[in-house]
């Protein structure tokens, strides 16, 4: 059965809290402490926090969907934060690109960076952990190199994360 990609709609925000939940840790330093973990899920990544981001007008959210079952999803930043790295600042984030384990492998993650990137135009900028090996794989594979490093707050903790860049697509 294909995947379906498809702008998020406020349904959703239950499934996409369920998969953001399912997915963290498989992103975190295998090392995260439980509750750093659940502290970081507690603040942004319920329902409510999904419902918000719908709303916020730089924020766009893109699920994949199988059969109706909503297996992961995409959020674009329009306007994210400084990052204080020339090569990354005022770029367009994708500030998450998560999909539930079952699909990993699959072609579910790449289609869903795929229409992500579609959205884009120039180059983006994405963050993800130091130690999240096949991860930064795949987005090596997608034409994403590292053009810095940043801190992200997780509970107590600071994990390390590669600022990674991808240069717009030739026409």
């Amino acid at each position: 059965m294909p995947y379906q990609i498809r702008p998020a709609r406020h349904a959703d925000c239950a499934a996409l809290s369920q998969v953001g939940q399912a997915t963290f840790a498989l992103a975190s330093p295998p090392d995260s402490a439980p509750a750093a973990l659940q502290h970081y899920i507690a603040h942004h990544l319920q329902t409510e926090h999904f419902q918000q981001h719908l709303l916020h007008p730089h924020k766009r959210l893109l699920v994949v969907e199988q059969g109706g079952q909503v297996l992961g999803y995409s959020m674009l930043d329009l306007a994210p934060g400084a990052l204080g790295i020339a090569a990354a600042d005022h770029l367009v984030e994708i500030a998450r690109c998560y999909v539930l384990p079952v699909a990993h492998g699959q072609g579910a993650a790449q289609q869903l960076l795929e229409a992500t990137l579609a959205r884009t135009h120039g180059a983006v900028r994405l963050t993800v952990n130091e130690l999240n090996a096949r991860a930064i794989r795949f987005y090596q594979r997608n034409g994403f190199a590292k053009v810095g490093e940043a801190i992200f707050p997780c509970g107590d903790e600071r994990h390390c994360d590669w600022v990674m860049v991808r240069a717009p697509a030739s026409p």
